[in-house]
C-alpha cells in the first residue's frame, strides 16, 4: 500500500510535466538537436560510448533518449512520462530496499515520500536533459538492492550469493554510464556495512590481546569486497574527466580558495534548501564576492554536524551514517573539480539527500517516542511536512512549463543573475525576438563582462539581424573567453558561409572535425564550404560522411540533393529532397520544395518530369514564403506550364516578373518575361540536356 501511495502520489503530483514543453537550457543539445540519437543502429550504439558529446560521456542517458526519439519523435511528452516512470521506480526501490536493511517501516516509508515530493527534486524529473539524473537513481538502488541481498546470504556459501555480488557490480557500471557522479557508491556501501547492515562487528567478542585483529579482519575483508566497485569507479572518472577536458576550469582561472569556498557554501546552501525550499532556480550564478557571514554560519554549521555525528556514532549512528552518505555523494559535484560556470544546482542533490532525510526522519522518530502521544503528533507532523512538500512542489514544477516560464521566473528571483539573462536570451534569439535577446545579452555583459555564453548568444543575435561584422567580433570575443567551445567554430562557419567566404568557412569546420571528427553539422558545413568553392566530389564525400554518422539528418540530404542537382543527377537528387521533406526539415522547407518542383518541371528528360507533383510542391513553398520570393513564383509558373495550366503560367509568371521588378532583381524579371512568350505559345520551359 505504500508503494502504490508513493507511486500514485508522485504519479498526480507530476502528471502536468506530459504538456510541459522542451525548455532552451540544454534540451536543444542533449536531444531536440542532437543528431545522433534520431537513429537506433550499431554505429549510434557506438557513438554512444565513444562519444564526448556536450562533455559529456553518458552512454546509456544518451540510449535512453535514443530510445525516447523512435518512440515519441520530439514531442515532449514522451520523454517527460520516461522521466516520470523512472523517478516513480526510484521512490518505490528506496523504499523498499531501506525497509529491507534498517526493518523501520514508517521511517523508511517517510523517506522515500520525502525524496519522491520535495521541491528540491522537481528540477531532476521536470528536466528532460536531466535524464541522467532519474536513469543513473535506478541502477543505484537496484546496485544497493543486489548488494544488501549479497550482505545479507554472505554467511551462506551458495550460487545465490555471487549471483547477486555480480548482479550488484552489474547495475553498478550500467549506473555509471547514465551519469558517472555514482562513483562514490563504493564507499556507499562501506557506510552501509556499517550502518545498518552491521557487517563490520567491531570489538564484538573480542579480548583485550584480540581486540585488534577482531577489527581489523572484518573491514579488510569487507574493503576487499569494494575494490570491483572501484575499479569501475575509476574507469568511469578517467572516461569523463576525458570527456570534459575541453570544459574543465583550470586552477589559473578558478584557484583552489574560490573552489573550496563553493563547496563549503554548496554544503550549507543545499542542507537550507532541503529544510527550507524557497527561491530554487534552475540556474545558480557564482557570487562575485563572497558573504563572509554565510561562509562563516556554513564552517561553524559542518563542524557542529560532524562533531555530533562522531559523538553520536555508537547511540544514534544513523547521524553518522546519513551525514557521510551526504557529504561523500555530492563530492564530485561541488565543485573541486569545476566544469562550467554554475556553482551549484538542485539536481546533484538528487541521491545526496537521501542521508539528511534518514538524519531527519529518525531523529525525529527517536524524539517522539519519549513523548506521551508522540507516535499521533510525529503522524500528524510528517502529514503536514508531506502536504507542504506536495504544494511547494506543485508550484515550482509550473516554473518548468516552458522556456519563457523558466527564465522569467529564475530572473523574478535573481534579476541580477548574468547567466540566467543570457539564458533567457538565447531562448529569445531562437524565437527570432532579436530587439529584446540583444537587451538581455546587454544586461548579462553589464553584470559580467566576460561572460563568454553571453559573447556566443549576442554573436548569434547580430548574424541572425544581417549584422555580420558585429556578429563576428562578439563570437572572437566568446573564443577569446572560452577557446574550446566547439559550438563557436560551428557559428563562425555558418557566418562565413553567409558571407560568401567558403575558405574562411572550411577552416572553422575543419577545427570542429579535429576534435570531433564523428560531428555530423560540422561535415555537413564543410560540405557547403567545398560545394561553394565548386568542389562537388569533395561535397558529396562530406554529406554522405555526416549522413553515415546521422542517418535522419534533414539538411544533409537536402545539401546533397543540391550538389546532386549541380552535377545533373536528378534522378539521384529527388529522393534526397523527398527524404528531406519526409524529415520535416527546417527552416529551408521552402527551398528544398523549390529545388525539388524545378527538377519535376523543368528537366530535360520527360522520365524525371511530373507536372501535377511539381505544382504541388511549389504551391507550398510560395505559401511558405506568403509569396514573397520571385524566384520560387517563377518555379510555380514553371510547374503550371508543365502541367498543361498554361494560362496560370503566363499569370504566375507574370507576377513574378512584377516582384522581382520591384524589388530591383531586373535579370530576374527579364528572364520571366522570355517564359512569359513561351507559355503564351503553350509550351513549357526544360533545360538544355
Amino acid at each position: 500500500m505504500v508503494c502504490l501511495g508513493l507511486a500514485l502520489g508522485t504519479a498526480i503530483l507530476y502528471a502536468p510535466v506530459l504538456h510541459f514543453d522542451f525548455v532552451n537550457y540544454d534540451d536543444p543539445v542533449c536531444v531536440v538537436n542532437n543528431l545522433h540519437i534520431r537513429t537506433v543502429s550499431w554505429q549510434s550504439l557506438g557513438w554512444c560510448f565513444q562519444s564526448t558529446y556536450a562533455n559529456l560521456w553518458l552512454p546509456l542517458t544518451w540510449m535512453s533518449h535514443m530510445l525516447d526519439f523512435q518512440l515519441y519523435g520530439l514531442r515532449p511528452g514522451g520523454h517527460h512520462a520516461t522521466s516520470l516512470l523512472l523517478h516513480i521506480f526510484n521512490s518505490t526501490l528506496l523504499f523498499v530496499v531501506l525497509n529491507r536493511i534498517t526493518k523501520a517501516f514508517w521511517r523508511s516509508a517517510m523517506v522515500a515520500a520525502l525524496f519522491a515530493w520535495h521541491p528540491l527534486h522537481v528540477e531532476s524529473v521536470a528536466w528532460i536533459s536531466e535524464r541522467k539524473d532519474v536513469l543513473s537513481a535506478f541502477f543505484w538502488m537496484l546496485t544497493i538492492w543486489a548488494y544488501v541481498r549479497y550482505a545479507q546470504d554472505s554467511k551462506i556459501q551458495n550460487a545465490r550469493k555471487k549471483v547477486f555480488y555480480a548482479l550488484s557490480l552489474f547495475f553498478f557500471a550500467l549506473g555509471l554510464m547514465a551519469k558517472p557522479m555514482l562513483v562514490t557508491l563504493p564507499f556507499v556501501l562501506l557506510l552501509l556495512d556499517w550502518w545498518p547492515l552491521d557487517r563490520l562487528q567491531l570489538n564484538q567478542g573480542a579480548t583485550p590481546e584480540t581486540t585488534g585483529t577482531v577489527a581489523f579482519r572484518p573491514v579488510l575483508r569487507l574493503v576487499m569486497e569494494k575494490l570491483p566497485f572501484l575499479v569501475l569507479s575509476i574507469i568511469a572518472c578517467a572516461m569523463t574527466l576525458r570527456a570534459a577536458s575541453r570544459a574543465l576550469m583550470p586552477l589559473a582561472q578558478i584557484p583552489l580558495l574560490p573552489r573550496l569556498v563553493n563547496a563549503l557554501l554548496s554544503y550549507f546552501r543545499y542542507v537550507e534548501k532541503m529544510v527550507w525550499p524557497q527561491n530554487l532556480v534552475a540556474v545558480y550564478p557564482n557570487d562575485p564576492v563572497w558573504p563572509g557571514v554565510e561562509v562563516m554560519m556554513a564552517g561553524v554549521f559542518l563542524i557542529v554536524v560532524s562533531v555530533a555525528a562522531i559523538r553520536l556514532w555508537k547511540k544514534r549512528p544513523f547521524w553518522l551514517a546519513g551525514w557521510l552518505w551526504y557529504l561523500g555523494i555530492l563530492v564530485p559535484a561541488i565543485g573541486l573539480v569545476h566544469v562550467g560556470a554554475q556553482p551549484m544546482a538542485d539536481h546533484y542533490t538528487y541521491l545526496p539527500s537521501i542521508g539528511i532525510f534518514i538524519i531527519l526522519c529518525w531523529e525525529a522518530y527517536d524524539i517522539a517516542i519519549g513523548w506521551r502521544g508522540g507516535r499521533a503528533i510525529l503522524g500528524l507532523v510528517a502529514a503536514a511536512v508531506l502536504g507542504a512538500c506536495l504544494v511547494l512542489s506543485g508550484r515550482q514544477l509550473q516554473h518548468w512549463r516552458n522556456s519563457v516560464t523558466l527564465f522569467l521566473h529564475d530572473l523574478d528571483v535573481m534579476p541580477n543573475s548574468y547567466m540566467a539573462h543570457a539564458d533567457y536570451a538565447a531562448f529569445l534569439r531562437d524565437s527570432f525576438k532579436l530587439e529584446q535577446a540583444q537587451k538581455e545579452c546587454e544586461a548579462a555583459l553589464r553584470l559580467a563582462p566576460n561572460y563568454s555564453w553571453a559573447h556566443n548568444v549576442l554573436g548569434g543575435v547580430f548574424m541572425m539581424g544581417g549584422k555580420y561584422d558585429k556578429a563576428e567580433a562578439e563570437l572572437r570575443t566568446a573564443l577569446r573567453l572560452e577557446p574550446r567551445r566547439l559550438d563557436v567554430h560551428l557559428t563562425l562557419g555558418r557566418l562565413a558561409l553567409f558571407r560568401n567566404l567558403p575558405v574562411e568557412a572550411a577552416a572553422e569546420y575543419r577545427s570542429v572535425l579535429a576534435f570531433d571528427i564523428t560531428d555530423p553539422q560540422a561535415h555537413c558545413g564543410l560540405g557547403q564550404a567545398l560545394a561553394m568553392q565548386g568542389k562537388l566530389d569533395e561535397a558529396r564525400a562530406q554529406y554522405a560522411e555526416a549522413l553515415r554518422l546521422s542517418p535522419r539528418y534533414a539538411e544533409a540530404h537536402f545539401q546533397l540533393g543540391v550538389v546532386l542537382a549541380m552535377q545533373h543527377k536528378p534522378a539521384e537528387a529527388i529522393p534526397q529532397y523527398q527524404t528531406a521533406l519526409d524529415l520535416n526539415i527546417q527552416p529551408d522547407r521552402a527551398d528544398v520544395l523549390n529545388n525539388l518542383a524545378w527538377i519535376l518541371a523543368a528537366n530535360p528528360h520527360p522520365e524525371v518530369r511530373n507536372g501535377a507533383q511539381a505544382v504541388r510542391f511549389a504551391s507550398e513553398a510560395c505559401k511558405l514564403t506568403r509569396d514573397s520570393s520571385p524566384l520560387l513564383i517563377g518555379t510555380l509558373a514553371a510547374a503550371y506550364a508543365e502541367a498543361g495550366r498554361f494560362d496560370e503560367a503566363v499569370n504566375t509568371a507574370q507576377k513574378a516578373g512584377n516582384l522581382a521588378q520591384a524589388q530591383g532583381n531586373k535579370a530576374l524579371a527579364q528572364r520571366n518575361l522570355e517564359l512569359i512568350a513561351i507559355y503564351r505559345s503553350h509550351h513549357a520551359y526544360h533545360e538544355n540536356p
